[in-house]
């Protein structure tokens, strides 16, 4: 009792908590002056590859969020250590507990094998548009992770999904599209009309778009806008249905369908053909 009301036993205590308290402070500062420098580290460690910007950016994301739990985890373990706590039977425990709910962790593991293999088989990466299974979700890719994926909707909605889920993708930006436009015709229309009408939107939008098309090293156009057939007169109500084709650039796909369509409708109607 007499120590404890002992103005000694104050003293060293104030000095314990003190000393505790900087240790702490310091391996607080030092966690966040690593995060800021592994920042800019790993950017600049990316800049010095050759991978494609959207590839950098991906992997950029995901080592720069694997290595934030990383410190904390590391920063989190000597805090403990400072304090008193024994970390080793933390560590020993957490692998233990690790085996237990290793059953109930089976969708985490999912998670974790199939982001690895989104990322090492570059099925997509930030910035590119995909559809995710079947079109249940549509949008650019905003970032790739080990357990989830975020993708931001036309709409800008920011939608999480579980990389388990992802079961089938449909990317947009992978340098080459064939931008593919369907037109009904009455059945009594001359065909060698429609012929003539994409014949001449192709040399129009050739011309006037080169920048839409995909293009040889000598600058020609690889399939310019083209009739690939009548492709259905059965059973429809409306008329033939005619199918037109070119080859794009990704970053293009949506405004070359558009132009498309836009230009077809425009030469039909000039020439007094109508659109069912």
């Amino acid at each position: 009792m007499a120590d404890w009301m002992g103005k000694e036993f104050w003293i060293d205590g104030l000095k314990l908590v003190a000393s505790k308290s900087i240790v702490l402070a310091f391996i607080v500062l030092m966690t966040w002056v690593v995060l800021k420098v592994r920042k800019t580290a790993i950017k600049r460690l990316f800049v010095l590859t050759r991978l494609g910007l959207k590839q950098r950016d991906t992997l950029e994301s995901l080592l720069l969020s694997f290595t934030k739990y990383v410190l904390f985890i590391v920063a989190a373990l000597m805090c403990l250590s400072n304090i008193g706590i024994q970390v080793g039977p933390i560590i020993a425990g957490a692998g233990v507990l690790g085996l237990a709910v290793g059953f109930g962790a089976q969708t985490l593991v999912k998670d974790l094998i199939t982001g690895f293999f989104i990322i090492f088989e570059d099925q997509f990466s930030v910035g590119d548009y995909v559809s995710i299974n079947n079109g249940q979700i549509n949008g650019t890719v905003m970032s790739v992770g080990l357990r989830a994926t975020k993708i931001r909707t036309w709409a800008q909605h920011m939608v999480v999904i579980q990389n388990s889920e992802i079961k089938v993708s449909q990317n947009y930006n992978r340098e080459r599209m064939r931008a593919i436009v369907n037109v009904s015709i009455p059945f009594d229309t001359d065909p060698s009309v429609i012929e003539q009408a994409v014949h001449a939107i192709s040399h129009r939008l050739t011309e006037t778009m080169p920048h839409l098309f995909l293009t040889d090293p000598d600058g020609v156009p690889v399939e310019p806008p083209k009739l690939y057939g009548l492709a259905e007169m059965e059973n429809n109500q409306l008329g033939a249905k005619y199918t037109v084709t070119c080859l794009v650039k990704d970053e293009h796909f949506w405004t070359a369908g558009r132009e498309l369509r836009k230009a077809l409708v425009h030469e039909l109607r000039a020439r007094d053909v109508a659109i069912a």
